[in-house]
C-alpha cells in the first residue's frame, strides 16, 4: 500500500494485524539499536579514556607538542653569575651567592656562600670594599677556577624594592623559624610558621640573611633562591621584562649591559615559560674556619663550569 499518495495524505493501516505487525517490528528493531549502541559503549571505554582521546587520539599531543617546540626557540650556553647583597651603607655583606642559568640543560644551578669567606687572609668583603663587585667577581673566579660572567650588588633597600615588583611566592618552610637580631642598627627580623609560606621580598632577604650568618645553613639558602627564581621567572613577569630590567640597573651595581640583556632573550623566554619545571640544582658546601674547604672548591668547579 502507498503510505502517501500526494503531500498531506494521511496515512491509515489496511487493518489492525498489519498496524499490530508493524509495531512489533519497530520495538525489535529500537531493543537491536540499545543493545549495538550499549556494545558498542562498551567495547570503545574498554580502549579509549575519553571522546576527546577517542576522536583526537594520536593527533592532540602531537600538535600541541609542535606548537610548543615552535614557540620556544633554541639556547645553548651557561651563564654563570655572583649576586649579593650589603646594608645600605655598604659596610658588610648580608649573603651572596653563585647562580647558573644552564640553557644546554635548561636548569638552574645555586651554590650561597659565606658572607665571612677568607680568600687568601682576605674577607670577601675587604675585596669588595676595595675594588667593588668587579674586584669580587675577578678575584672568586681566580680563587674557584670558573668563569663568572656577571655580577649585581644590591643594598638592603634596593633589593627589596626590585624584588617587590616581581611578586611574591610560596616557599615551603620545613621549621619554625624566629630570630630577631639585637644590632643597634642593620637589624632584621625572620618569623616563619612551618608549612608553606609565602615570601615578599623583605622576607625573602631576611631569611637568606639568617640562613647564611646564623644558621649557616648554605643547603638551604640555595633552596630558597631556587624557589625564588623558578617561581619569579614566569610568563607574566617576562611580559614587564624591559622595565624589570631597567629598574634592576638602577637599583644595583652591576656590569649586565642592555646588549647582554637583549642577547639573553631567547634564554628568558624559554625559563619564563618553563617556571616552575626547570630541573634544579644546589651544590654542598663545608668550611674550615671561614675558608672553603678543598672538596667543596671542587664541588663548585663541577657544577659552575661550562
Amino acid at each position: 500500500m502507498k503510505i502517501f499518495k500526494n503531500r498531506g495524505d494521511i496515512y491509515i493501516p489496511k487493518s489492525d494485524y498489519k498496524s499490530s505487525g508493524e509495531t512489533r517490528f519497530l520495538r525489535i528493531t529500537l531493543v537491536l539499536i540499545v543493545l549495538f549502541t550499549a556494545a558498542f559503549v562498551v567495547i570503545l571505554s574498554r580502549q579509549y579514556s575519553s571522546a576527546k582521546d577517542f576522536f583526537g587520539r594520536g593527533e592532540v599531543s602531537v600538535t600541541q607538542e609542535t606548537v610548543t617546540n615552535v614557540a620556544l626557540p633554541e639556547i645553548e650556553g651557561k651563564t654563570n653569575f655572583l649576586i649579593f647583597e650589603t646594608d645600605t651603607e655598604q659596610t658588610v655583606i648580608h649573603y651572596i651567592y653563585l647562580f647558573q642559568a644552564d640553557r644546554d640543560n635548561k636548569a638552574y644551578k645555586v651554590c650561597t656562600l659565606s658572607p665571612d669567606t677568607v680568600i687568601d687572609n682576605n674577607s670577601i668583603y675587604d675585596i669588595y670594599s676595595s675594588g667593588g663587585g668587579a674586584s669580587l667577581q675577578t678575584k672568586l673566579t681566580e680563587y674557584l677556577g670558573i668563569q663568572i660572567d656577571y655580577y649585581a650588588a644590591f643594598d638592603s633597600t634596593s633589593f627589596s624594592d626590585f624584588c617587590s615588583k616581581l611578586g611574591t611566592f610560596v616557599y615551603p618552610n620545613d621549621e619554625e623559624l624566629k630570630y630577631s637580631t639585637d644590632l643597634e642598627e642593620d637589624n632584621y627580623t625572620i618569623h616563619l610558621r612551618k608549612g608553606d609560606q609565602t615570601l615578599d621580598s623583605q622576607t625573602f632577604s631576611n631569611l637568606l640573611r639568617y640562613y647564611s650568618n646564623q644558621e649557616k645553613n648554605y643547603n638551604k639558602a640555595n633552596n630558597a633562591v631556587l624557589y625564588a627564581f623558578t617561581s619569579l621567572i614566569n610568563e607574566e613577569n617576562y611580559e614587564d621584562a624591559e622595565a624589570l630590567f631597567r629598574l634592576f640597573v638602577k637599583s644595583s651595581s652591576t656590569n649586565i649591559t642592555v646588549r647582554n640583556f637583549e642577547n639573553g632573550r631567547d634564554g628568558l623566554i624559554v625559563f619564563s615559560k618553563l617556571g616552575s619545571k626547570v630541573p634544579v640544582y644546589s651544590t654542598q658546601i663545608e668550611y674550615e674556619g671561614n675558608t672553603l674547604t678543598q672538596n667543596s672548591v671542587e664541588n663548585i668547579k663541577g657544577y659552575f663550569n661550562k
